[in-house]
């Protein structure tokens, strides 16, 4: 019983952590990932004007500045987090002509990330089912029981068990670990890397360096979404 109480309690923490990460992920979502500030911060600007001229597909998008660039990425931030809808349509302007911004392999690749996003919205549907039922089934058993978790064992073996994966992600190499993410998540005959010369798209989030700016934003308000959570717990006694 002692561990069925234990059990409980480290699914409520792994279930927290993992649902602070998903609405910290789309909180960053809805401000179209901080690309606005992050453009500037890591002189993305430089990386285009570097890079955009070298492009073997598309020209001219290196004059269209900051707005442009920020504008063509929002509605990519958009139509991957509505099912990839509108991705062949983003267009630039160059010397007076809408042009694509996106080739087919691109559109292919982002539609993999679309379709990505909507199983992680099943997933967290999914953490937050398990979660309640933690929650409420287990408050009644408690009650019933009078048992009570071991916090600070339990909390110390979920931070222990953080710490190892923090570990491992930074002894691999984060971009190692993000690669071969991709190997794993994405089918094996859709392209997902790019040269800057063969992707504006690649160009434009200074691939992987954005994604890194990203990742810290995430995990950040994740942590105080998931202390924010405690507090709570802790104040209507879960």
């Amino acid at each position: 019983m002692k561990i069925f109480v234990n059990i409980r309690m480290f699914t409520l923490l792994l279930c927290g952590f993992l649902l602070a990460l998903y609405f910290s992920w789309m909180a960053n979502a809805s401000v179209g990932y901080g690309y606005s500030w992050l453009y500037h911060w890591m002189n993305i600007d430089q990386h285009i004007e570097y890079f955009g001229p070298q492009n073997r597909y598309r020209q001219g998008f290196e004059y269209i500045g900051a707005q442009g660039h920020i504008q063509v990425f929002d509605a990519i931030v958009e139509s991957v987090h509505s099912q990839g809808r509108g991705l062949a349509e983003i267009t630039y302007l160059n010397e007076g002509v809408n042009t694509p911004l996106l080739h087919q392999a691109e559109i292919v690749h982002l539609q993999d990330v679309a379709n990505l996003i909507d199983s992680i919205h099943y997933l967290a549907f999914l953490l937050a089912l398990v979660f309640f039922v933690a929650v409420f089934i287990g408050n009644r058993y408690l009650q019933n029981t009078g048992l009570k978790a071991e916090v600070k064992g339990v909390t110390a073996i979920f931070v222990s068990v953080l710490a190892v994966l923090t570990f491992i992600v930074f002894a691999v190499g984060p971009k190692e670990v993000f690669y071969q993410m991709h190997i794993w998540v994405f089918p094996d005959n859709h392209q997902w890397f790019f040269y800057y010369q063969d992707s504006l798209m690649s160009t434009m989030m200074k691939a992987p360096d954005l994604f890194a700016g990203i990742a810290v934003q995430i995990l950040v308000l994740a942590v105080l979404l998931f202390m924010a959570g405690i507090w709570a717990a802790r104040k209507l006694k879960l």
